[in-house]
């Protein structure tokens, strides 16, 4: 399996972007190192969609930031991505492992213990559990869940929980402190005005949280 060796995990919504093109505000995230991207644009049809991926795609390879896409096991493979992202409700991730393979990331939604527990159980590499505080993002899967369910996920998970869910610069320690392996972020990159910048705290506030000599690999794959 591949190694899970980032920490913060940018998600797409162009929803955010406040008219700008969602190419242009990931190359400024890109420029400003992002670790990953994980494109989440999930109402966008199968060409329109192909053609955005194909177009980040050509901006991450270059740069070496794994690029993993929604759901869409035939999108990874044709594109040759790094990982599909499984929604809680989507393939089995068995499944999904036999069309992408053993060398791309497989990643998990999950909106509980048992959930973020039957991910790595399943053959997940990673687990995004989530909303871990309130957010507007994420308000169709209920309320927060808190540190104390996340600690208790990163406690039984046998592969890395990344916290989604009303991540701030501030909180990101306090998710470390819970057992977190990184951070998943949405509106706390690509809702700012300048995203460079905002791309740049949250990589400083990750770095802190997670150093590179005390990192702990033993969830890596």
């Amino acid at each position: 399996m591949p190694p899970v060796d980032f920490h913060l995990l940018l998600v797409t919504d162009r929803s955010l972007v406040h008219g700008r093109s969602l190419e242009s505000v990931l190359r400024e995230s890109v420029d400003a190192g992002v670790q990953a991207i994980q494109l989440r644009e999930r109402d966008l049809p199968t060409q329109q969609l192909l053609s955005l991926a194909r177009q980040i795609h050509g901006m991450t390879r270059d740069r070496a930031v794994p690029l993993i896409i929604n759901d869409r096991v035939d999108m990874a493979v044709a594109l040759d991505l790094d990982g599909v992202h499984l929604r809680a409700s989507s393939l089995p991730v068995l499944v999904a492992r036999r069309v992408v393979g053993q060398h791309r990331l497989i990643g998990r939604s999950a909106h509980s213990v048992t959930e973020a527990q039957q991910a790595g159980d399943d053959g997940a590499d990673y687990v995004i559990l989530g909303p871990i505080f309130e957010t507007p993002s994420k308000r169709e899967f209920g309320d927060s869940l808190g540190l104390a369910v996340l600690a208790d996920a990163c406690r039984h998970s046998s592969v890395p929980v990344f916290a989604i869910g009303g991540i701030t610069r501030e909180r990101i320690e306090s998710v470390r402190g819970a057992g977190a392996f990184g951070v998943a972020m949405i509106g706390g990159i690509l809702g700012r005005e300048d995203v460079g910048k905002a791309t740049a705290d949250m990589q400083s506030a990750v770095r802190t949280a997670w150093p590179p000599d005390l990192r702990d690999d033993s969830h890596a794959r």
